[in-house]
């Protein structure tokens, strides 16, 4: 097994957030290349793309939260770690 620290398999939720909180994805925009590669892998349409010129490459993926199940396939779609996960307020 490699040494990445992606989560892999049938558990894809750090052990830290899949305890007691559900997790849901973040987009962390300065790092977003706005490749569209999670777009097409979130089957909860949580992830749009804003086409604003507030990042560099001319569009950010943003998450909807209300649509986010913390599935993680956004989180491994993405080639440059973009997609983060934190706690569900609430």
């Amino acid at each position: 097994m490699s040494g990445s620290k992606r989560y892999k398999g049938l558990t894809p939720f750090p052990p830290d957030l899949g305890g007691n909180y559900a997790p849901i994805a973040i987009v962390i925009e300065d790092q977003c290349i706005g490749c569209d590669r999670c777009l097409p892998v979130c089957f909860f349409d949580a992830i749009v793309m804003d086409t604003s010129e507030k990042n560099k490459f001319g569009r950010t993926a943003i998450v909807v939260p209300e649509n986010c199940t913390g599935c993680g396939l956004c989180f491994e779609a993405c080639p440059v770690d973009a997609i983060d996960w934190v706690r569900e307020p609430g």
